[in-house]
């Protein structure tokens, strides 16, 4: 259905053209007519020239009026648009009515297609009555305003008051403050003056003093100099001194760990010579008992009758198996050494033979390759390493390799003879169980 046109409504177009437009839009939509409104004449002129032409159908500024008005209040357009039913547009315009907007939602209801006469009507009246009311509040908003005007005056004129009386003041204020600044000025001129004579004094001071004060401290600071150099320099030969004490007792406590270790290798020494010599008589004894029992005579021995010594001849008898009892457990094993010295090499292999065992040596990385090594610990049977005097690289080698195979490993303390004398004695026991 068609929605209603500004001059469908032409018996509404006064209040329409004065609710909806305001009167600066009123004016321009009067000039976009041309010359028809002159540019002096009244609102009420305006109004009655562009009402008259709002009733004109089809005419250029009805259309024009009607395009403005729909672009102004398109929102208020599409929602009361949408509703059809009386009571609902009735309570829909209340509720913009109540909340003040009026203009748009009244355009809106002119041009519901569907909207009663008698709702337009309503509508038509509460809209006249409330221009009837906004007049009456602008004749009470004049009054008001007449009432402040004279209030303004009022105050105008306390303000004027007020402004002499601060004025008067400021001057009061002024004057003090330039009499207070030339006391300023007094004072201040007082104290240079009192600046100066301090300054003067202090000069004449320091002229009779500061000389002789000068020449102390120049005396007390080369004496100063003096002797914080002697104390650098006795610092420093107490720092050397501390030194070469350190270094005197290190090697003091080098040389008794190595009188020590001598005196360990001197006692396993003589204890091996020792037992070398007690093997010795004891083979001899044995020798002799053992062939008197077979023969009844001394001198049965084949080893007599060849002219050799007792023992040599090569048999089977207690005399040789005697000193071979008692290292049973190393017998016919190959014994490591890796590191140590290489001066105690001939002494280290008589040791081992005492024991029963083959000794082979390597010199830790001295000389001797690693791949050599390898192949040492391939045909040995145990291995020993004196952690004093071996390289590290070659003592992590034997380490590794040892764990790999599970051959059995001694780390000794020290490379002399009685620490292996230990070693051996300690592998020995190991292969007994």
């Amino acid at each position: 259905m068609t929605r209603k046109s500004l001059w469908d409504n032409a018996d509404y177009a006064c209040p329409i053209v004065g609710t909806c437009l305001t009167v600066a839009e009123l004016r321009r939509i009067c000039r976009k007519c041309g010359d028809a409104v002159a540019e002096n004449a009244t609102d009420y002129e305006a109004h009655v020239f562009l009402v008259g032409q709002a009733k004109v159908a089809g005419g250029g500024p009805a259309k024009y009026l009607q395009r403005f008005l729909d672009k102004k209040y398109r929102r208020e357009l599409r929602t009361f648009l949408r509703e059809t039913d009386p009571a609902k547009l009735k309570r829909l315009w209340r509720e913009r009515a109540d909340a003040g907007d009026v203009p748009g939602p009244f355009w809106a209801m002119m041009c519901h297609p569907t909207a009663p006469e008698e709702l337009l009507r309503e509508i038509y009246g509460e809209v006249h009555m409330l221009s009837h009311r906004v007049g009456a509040a602008n004749r009470a908003e004049l009054s008001r305003l007449s009432w402040l005007e004279e209030r303004l005056a009022e105050a105008g004129a306390a303000l004027e008051e007020s402004k002499t009386v601060l004025r008067q003041a400021v001057a009061v204020w002024k004057g003090r403050c330039r009499e207070a600044m030339e006391a300023l000025a007094t004072e201040r001129t007082k104290r240079q003056a009192a600046e100066r004579e301090r300054i003067s004094l202090r000069e004449a001071i320091e002229h009779s003093a500061v000389a002789a004060v000068r020449r102390d401290r120049d005396i007390l600071a080369e004496q100063l100099r003096e002797t914080a150099a002697r104390l650098e320099a006795t610092e420093a030969e107490a720092g050397r001194q501390a030194l070469a004490l350190e270094r005197a007792h290190a090697a003091l406590s080098r040389n008794r760990q190595d009188l020590t270790d001598r005196d360990r290798e001197v006692e396993a020494l003589e204890a091996s010579l020792f037992a070398a010599l007690g093997d010795a008589v004891a083979a001899h004894a044995a020798h002799a008992e053992h062939h008197l029992d077979e023969l009844g005579e001394p001198d049965s021995c084949p080893c007599r009758e060849n002219g050799l010594a007792e023992g040599a001849c090569g048999q089977a008898c207690a005399c040789r198996d005697a000193g071979a009892a008692s290292h049973a457990g190393l017998a016919g094993k190959r014994v490591l050494y890796v590191g140590g010295r290489c001066s105690l090499v001939s002494h280290y292999k008589l040791l081992a033979a005492k024991f029963g065992c083959e000794l082979l040596h390597h010199d830790g990385g001295r000389e001797q390759s690693s791949h050599r090594l390898w192949e040492l610990l391939g045909s040995a049977d145990a291995v020993v390493c004196p952690v004093d005097c071996v390289s590290h690289e070659a003592c992590s080698l034997v380490k590794q390799a040892c764990k790999g195979c599970l051959k059995p490993l001694i780390l000794a303390r020290s490379s002399g003879l009685s620490s292996l004398a230990r070693s051996l004695t300690e592998l020995e026991a190991g292969h007994a169980q």
